[in-house]
């Protein structure tokens, strides 16, 4: 009952990137990584790592796009004590702040995660492009302001 509980959490914390992630809320995205958590991008620069760097991370991202709706697909999570390791496919659709095109994007998030003195928190996480395309078109895509989001208690950043 120990591993389907501890699954659950993990998955959630997965939930709690990509929900932070669509509501522009950088510190929501930092607060699901250990202190001394990772996040990496490889051939894509150093990885980086402490809450502290990727919350600044997260910060100017926000400011390089007008828009970014992030999907979780499927993800795979193996549970070994108070360590799991897990695999999440995602897509995006992505607006940058002054262009006038669109990008679709799929990937995959492979992270380590750990349990804490707050809950489960990802130790490492790794994300892949898979494939970019952009969207022809563009202009012809509206984007609408966020909506006030409800307050969810027990999640990172919630």
């Amino acid at each position: 009952m120990q591993n389907a509980q501890d699954e659950l959490a993990v998955r959630s914390l997965a939930a709690a990137y990509a929900d932070a992630v669509n509501r522009r809320d950088a510190e929501g995205m930092a607060a699901v990584f250990a202190p001394d958590g990772i996040i990496e991008k490889p051939g894509h620069g150093d990885p980086v790592q402490g809450v502290e760097k990727i919350l600044k991370r997260y910060r100017r991202l926000q400011r390089e796009r007008d828009f970014l709706c992030q999907m979780i697909h499927s993800g795979i999570v193996e549970i070994d004590g108070d360590r799991a390791t897990a695999r999440w496919w995602f897509s995006e659709l992505k607006k940058p702040v002054g262009g006038d095109g669109w990008l679709y994007m799929i990937g995959v998030y492979q992270d380590e995660v750990r349990r804490t003195g707050e809950g489960w928190r990802f130790a490492r996480r790794s994300q892949t492009t898979i494939m970019e395309q952009p969207l022809s078109g563009g202009a012809a895509m509206a984007t609408h302001a966020l909506p006030d989001f409800l307050p969810l208690r027990g999640l990172p950043g919630g």
